[in-house]
């Protein structure tokens, strides 16, 4: 957990009147204020989930920090590590409470989390979710998830990417789900995209899909 990223939405700290969070204790503070806010106070939520050692390396984090202004606007955007699964669900379930739109956006480990430890645990309906090259041995499910209006799982093909590149191969052991049976739309990257490129991923495939969803989120 790495309190120098921006986890929580910047304008929501001002309103719960803490304008940073330094430590899990401030952090919880926060999020019993924001439970306590008024729905209008909320906009459609984003959820980035990080991947393996996201808080070292930031490859997920890049999604939300470059996440592009015109749509930070009018969004919520939040950032929780894989491993956080019970503090992610709450977000989730604060948002669908009060008649919000949500979006789950998860790279490698991430994206297992958003599909199994979110999505799959929840009866909150997600009108978007975004995988980016999700990886688990538990692997894609294989029924379609009822709460979740549209999946797209973005991945790399791992028979064409290269073997000499360290994130690949974590993620060639860690068990690449690459195409996912019961997702809406799978999109395969080219060969010179690599695990590790979570924003490439988003940006060049992600985004468009999310705008033109967003276009109906409350």
């Amino acid at each position: 957990m790495n309190f120098t990223f921006q986890r929580n939405p910047e304008r929501l700290l001002d309103l719960c009147g803490m304008p940073s969070i330094r430590d899990r204790r401030q952090e919880k503070l926060f999020m019993e204020k924001a439970a306590a806010l008024d729905a209008q106070d909320l906009r459609p939520l984003v959820l980035v989930i990080g991947g393996f050692l996201d808080q070292v390396l930031g490859n997920s984090y890049a999604v939300s920090a470059r996440y592009p202004a015109d749509l930070r606007a009018r969004h919520d955007v939040w950032f929780r590590e894989h491993y956080e699964s019970r503090k992610m669900r709450d977000i989730v379930n604060l948002y669908a409470s009060k008649g919000h739109s949500v979006a789950l956006v998860g790279h490698s480990w991430g994206g297992d989390a958003a599909v199994n430890l979110v999505a799959r645990k929840l009866d909150a309906p997600i009108d978007l979710l975004i995988s980016l090259d999700p990886v688990s041995r538990k692997g894609a499910p294989r029924r379609k998830i009822p709460n979740v209006r549209h999946w797209l799982n973005i991945h790399i093909d791992y028979s064409q990417s290269t073997w000499l590149d360290i994130p690949n191969l974590v993620a060639r052991i860690g068990g690449p789900w690459e195409a996912a049976k019961n997702a809406d739309v799978n999109v395969s990257c080219p060969p010179d995209m690599t695990h590790a490129w979570a924003w490439g991923m988003f940006e060049r495939y992600g985004e468009k899909v999310l705008r033109e969803r967003a276009e109906g989120w409350k």
